[in-house]
């Protein structure tokens, strides 16, 4: 089971390194639960890959098609992968370069839910507003 949780999220990973949201959307379940942190208008529990869709497109508006994510490492335990990330975002007034943790549920080969964390959840909260 642990080997076919990394291959899902190293389909997801590469195809949104890629820029391919088709790709991306399909290692998802249609009722995908992301958890967004956060006291800002973009925090939120976002259920179902339509909503998801506008929500990860409000990023890449809000930074002008800047904001990347970099994987450092990933692991995995059971159904669940860890990974840790970097991401970064600019904007007129602010750049922003933020480790985080993000966790992944998979079940039957599609993610379920994803929980994010952010080093500094002010700092993120004070760039996305």
């Amino acid at each position: 089971m642990t080997q076919n949780v990394i291959e899902v999220f190293n389909a997801y990973n590469k195809a949104l390194s890629e820029g391919d949201f088709p790709a991306v959307f399909a290692t998802m379940a249609d009722d995908i639960k992301w958890h967004q942190p956060g006291n800002n208008t973009l925090s939120g529990e976002i259920i179902g890959k339509e909503r998801l869709g506008q929500h990860l497109g409000a990023f890449a508006e809000r930074s002008n098609g800047t904001f990347k994510i970099r994987t450092n490492w990933v692991s995995s335990n059971d159904c669940f992968v860890a990974v840790n990330v970097t991401f970064l975002a600019q904007k007129k007034s602010a750049d922003l370069n933020m480790d985080g943790f993000d966790l992944f549920k998979i079940e039957a080969g599609k993610i379920k839910e994803v929980w994010l964390f952010s080093a500094e959840q002010q700092v993120e909260d004070d760039f996305w507003g």
